[in-house]
């Protein structure tokens, strides 16, 4: 299970705080804003509508936020480890952990689907999740995400 070459993540956090969905949703909100040239409340309304979904906790303690914008034109890929595990809407009631979020530029909804399905096959790998749990720092973290990179590439030639 691992990334191609046109799935890239462009912010990484670990210990993202709050003792809530909610509270975890505001505070990935202002991360994006800061990151993007998405407005903050744009992008905290549609968290919070998204996280409203039933499918938002695929399991295993991973959350997954995606959405299509009109005003990127880039995808932008979000992985943040939380502080403390959540409750969100997951299959297994399992709290998350990890919170993935994926932007996608609107006009690209087929390159949208694709990451999507690469995103969530890998963050269901019980061995990428060993390692990415092992890890106690953002650096550490993308240290696991550029290896799993690497294999995709060394797979590709």
């Amino acid at each position: 299970m691992s990334l191609s070459d046109d799935v890239r993540f462009s912010s990484v956090h670990s210990c993202v705080r709050g003792g809530t969905f909610e509270q975890v949703l505001r505070n990935l909100s202002w991360t994006i804003n800061r990151d993007t040239d998405l407005s903050y409340e744009s992008v905290s309304a549609t968290l919070k509508h998204i996280a409203r979904r039933p499918n938002t906790g695929i399991g295993d303690g991973i959350a997954v936020l995606d959405w299509m914008s009109e005003d990127l034109n880039e995808p932008y890929v979000l992985l943040a480890r939380l502080e403390a595990p959540v409750d969100v809407l997951a299959v297994d009631e399992r709290p998350a952990d990890f919170v993935l979020v994926l932007i996608s530029p609107a006009a690209k909804s087929v390159v949208h689907l694709r990451h999507l399905a690469r995103l969530t096959r890998l963050f269901r790998d019980e061995h990428f999740l060993e390692r990415l749990r092992a890890t106690s720092c953002s650096d550490g973290l993308m240290s696991v995400l550029l290896d799993e990179q690497s294999v995709a590439l060394a797979l590709a030639a």
